[in-house]
């Protein structure tokens, strides 16, 4: 997977481009997988629209489980909003969801507080979502009122569900091309794509500065650069008791608090590593308990096969707590390592320095 820690993610494409096949692959090797369709099954005598929704019968794995939303557009949200966590909801796709939207027959009183419900539906969702889209910003403006009213309500729709994603992907001719990911989404937009906000927004905005407190400034904790000895005196006992070089150590201001998303390992790419360590022929008695520590870097990297890390930080907690052998230390054993860290010493600035 080329982006980590999404929960949400809407697959974009043209027609044909793929985009069905990618967004089926996001979640193929999850435990529990709802398929919720949304197209409608058309004219009996139309065999070629027959056939498309057969393929894409077959495609799916008998494990899943399937829900059809074409009687009522309302009943995504539900299905969205009663989803658990343990599962992963496969929508495929909002362009038959808004063909049967503007059906005369199942048409709401208004199909914009529809979308909107849509969209928060998917920002309140416990499980993982995928949802597929056909991407119909790229075409001609349709010539007939009907073509107009769908290519409008289908570009409003995308625009709500990609704004309530964590991450947005478009397919190209079978390639995907993330437009955007967790960690893009948290930051600032560039001076030149804010467009101008309307006269409510601003006001809005400028009510919200006056009425909140000025942010203090955050005083960052002294980090302790080890400066070794020109002339050591002696040899150290062990190799990992020599001090280190000066340790790259950066303050850039990031401070955690509670309540902060930050990106998680990816739960499917770990173990999917692992399993794939048991097809290699591996010489000797192979890697042994080292595998865990393959599905730790595949699950960071988000992938299944992993590459050896590049720049390696280390983040050092450290606390006293009561407890057993499995559930604690010596007391002032880890304000021991963290002072050993901070002099340049033992494996965890070892492993700090060489990255």
């Amino acid at each position: 997977m080329s982006v980590d820690g999404w929960n949400t993610v809407l697959v974009l494409g043209g027609i044909r481009s793929g985009k069905s096949e990618f967004a089926e692959s996001l979640v193929t090797d999850a435990p529990v997988v709802r398929y919720v369709a949304t197209a409608p099954e058309g004219d009996p005598e139309d065999t070629e629209w027959a056939t498309r929704l057969a393929a894409h019968r077959a495609r799916r794995p008998g494990s899943w489980t399937t829900e059809e939303t074409t009687e009522d557009p309302r009943r995504l949200a539900d299905v969205l909003e009663s989803a658990e966590p343990n599962e992963m909801v496969l929508v495929d796709d909002l362009g038959g969801w808004v063909t049967v939207l503007l059906d005369p027959d199942h048409q709401p009183a208004d199909d914009v507080a529809t979308i909107a419900e849509l969209a928060e539906a998917i920002r309140g969702c416990a499980a993982r979502v995928v949802l597929v889209s056909p991407e119909v910003g790229l075409s001609l403006v349709p010539t007939t009122p009907l073509g107009r009213a769908f290519t409008d309500a289908l570009g409003a729709a995308n625009r709500a569900v990609a704004d309530a994603c964590d991450a947005v992907v478009l397919v190209v001719a079978g390639q995907p091309v993330w437009l955007k990911s967790v960690a893009s989404a948290t930051e600032s937009p560039a001076p030149s794509t804010v467009t101008e906000p309307t006269a409510a927004a601003s006001a809005a905005v400028v009510a919200s500065l006056a009425d909140s407190e000025p942010t203090p400034e955050v005083q960052l904790p002294d980090v302790l650069t080890h400066t070794p000895p020109a002339t050591p005196t002696a040899e150290p006992s062990t190799p990992w008791a020599a001090p280190t070089m000066a340790l790259p150590m950066v303050a850039t201001g990031l401070v955690i608090q509670p309540g902060m998303e930050l990106p998680m390992p990816d739960e499917y790419a770990g173990p999917q590593a692992v399993d794939r360590l048991a097809t290699l022929d591996v010489p000797g008695a192979g890697l042994g308990v080292l595998d865990r520590v393959v599905g730790f870097a595949a699950a960071t990297q988000g992938t299944s096969t992993p590459a050896a890390w590049g720049s390696v930080r280390v983040l050092l907690l450290h606390g006293d707590h009561a407890g057993g052998a499995a559930a604690g230390t010596v007391a002032g054993e880890s304000a021991r390592r963290a002072a050993q860290a901070r002099a340049g010493q033992g494996a965890l600035a070892r492993l700090a320095a060489e990255g």
